[in-house]
């Protein structure tokens, strides 16, 4: 391919002809070169790849997700059909995508459908920085992120492929922009981004045994240190860094002592010792995930030491440079339902209608919520307990007509509840159970028996906040 514009050009574009030259770079999202134009005047290149990656973060929470869903499966259906954007089909056939055996193409489909299944998302990422084996690796990887964790991964990810599209499209000052023979990289002068490193998918399970009634606590947990690590991506120099494998004996290690009570207490530990004894580390981000467990009962007593696994997770990022910290909390993966008492009512009717109006149609979904914190310290176990007991009593407390107005009282009632939160934020799918039609079979159903609908599904969104 050929460089086609120098940073000049650029900046003396009209904001028209800038949106048209830098249209695909972030994919199926021309809006976005609207918004990156209005930066201009751009320093450097990097400062043209920054103004798209800050268009998105500024974005609204939906219109990130429609942005990571805009991109195809890799390996997928569109790349068999021909069907990919020319930037996503030169991207997958620089790692090899388009020439897959059999079982890389069915280990491929098997990711995408378990993506699509967790996140409700296809897998995203980099492939121009990746191998065939690195691009499984971190798909399997990442199917152990919470949706939230995913979701800013993706977006890490788009942020990275931006970045090389512009500079496939814009060449330093006294180039000539000669073509290149296809298969033939075009080595550009670059430099280190955002970056950090650390060690992930850390199971700790750790047992308090200081009298007969033992607690538990299962986590699995990551940490990414951030700080001055250039010298060891640009030229390999791996002074005064702490290994990866450090990073994870760390994390047992203090638990031992030092995980005495909730996840985000722990964080804020993990977080002093590695800026304390890591010279190059100027902060780390603790990120949590803790499977619940409830004391199994015998004869109607509570065992000591028995317990069976809960469905709701207690998520939880801690990040700080050791003196000061930044905490957020949440829940994910709590499954609700209930049978009546939610319709759905009253709404638009337009060309493309045709779900019919109902008071009476069984509400389900998976609450996946994150809070942020109003005080720097508090019991954050007790406050996750509170904002769980709030949902389940909120969510059977009321006539619902919409899953937006259920969002919103949730919200209310866990901000009423808790003090300590200054604001709270859910993600709803609408798990649709559908009334079969047995009466085709001459069978009268009265509304007791329902398909629990896989297809797509509606996405409720938002954040409650103080006023």
């Amino acid at each position: 391919m050929t460089h086609s514009l120098t940073l000049s050009e650029v900046n003396a574009l009209s904001e028209q002809a800038f949106a048209a030259a830098f249209a695909g770079v972030l994919e199926h999202s021309p809006q976005y070169a609207r918004a990156a134009a209005a930066q201009r005047p751009f320093a450097d290149v990097e400062a043209i790849a920054a103004a798209f990656a800050a268009a998105v973060q500024q974005d609204s929470p939906e219109a990130q997700l429609a942005l990571i869903r805009a991109h195809p499966d890799l390996a997928g259906k569109a790349a068999l059909a021909g069907d990919l954007t020319t930037e996503s089909a030169r991207e997958q056939a620089s790692a090899g995508l388009d020439r897959l055996t059999p079982d890389e193409y069915a280990e491929f489909h098997r990711l995408n459908a378990a993506y699509h299944e967790r996140f409700g998302l296809p897998y995203v990422v980099c492939v121009r920085e990746n191998t065939k084996s690195s691009i499984f690796e971190g798909a399997r990887r990442r199917l152990s992120n919470t949706p939230e964790q995913e979701r800013a991964a993706a977006l890490h990810e788009i942020a990275r492929i931006a970045r090389l599209r512009v500079l496939d499209l814009v060449h330093s000052e006294g180039m000539t922009p000669n073509p290149v023979p296809a298969g033939v990289p075009t080595k550009v002068k670059v430099k280190l981004g955002a970056n950090n490193y650390g060690k992930a998918d850390v199971r700790l399970f750790k047992v308090f045994r200081d009298a007969p009634r033992h607690e538990i606590k299962d986590v699995w947990v990551r940490v990414a240190m951030e700080g001055d690590f250039d010298a060891a991506h640009v030229s390999g120099d791996n002074t005064d860094l702490l290994a990866t494998d450090t990073v994870r004996n760390t994390i047992y290690g203090l638990a031992v002592d030092g995980f005495t009570g909730s996840v985000e207490e722990y964080g804020k530990t993990l977080i002093r010792h590695f800026v304390s004894q890591g010279p190059k580390v100027a902060r780390a981000t603790a990120y949590f995930t803790e499977h619940q467990w409830q004391r199994l009962s015998v004869d109607g007593q509570e065992h000591d030491h028995s317990f069976v696994r809960q469905m709701p997770k207690h998520t939880a990022v801690v990040e700080g440079d050791g003196q000061t910290f930044t905490v957020t909390s949440g829940i994910d993966e709590l499954y609700v339902l209930k049978t009546t008492q939610s319709g759905w009512e009253g709404y638009l009717h337009e060309q493309f209608t045709t779900l019919p109006e109902t008071n009476d149609r069984i509400l389900a979904t998976v609450v996946t919520c994150k809070w942020e914190y109003a005080l720097p310290e508090c019991d954050y176990d007790a406050v996750w307990a509170r904002v769980y007991q709030t949902i389940l009593d909120t969510f059977t407390d009321h006539y619902s007509p919409s899953v937006q107005n259920t969002l919103y009282r949730m919200g209310e009632a866990i901000l009423t509840g808790c003090p300590e939160i200054s604001r709270v934020h859910f993600s709803f799918p609408n798990r649709h159970h559908i009334r079969y039609n047995t009466e085709r079979h001459g069978i009268q159903n009265p509304n007791t028996v329902f398909h629990a609908d896989a297809e797509p599904y509606g996405q409720i969104e938002g954040w409650v906040e103080r006023a």
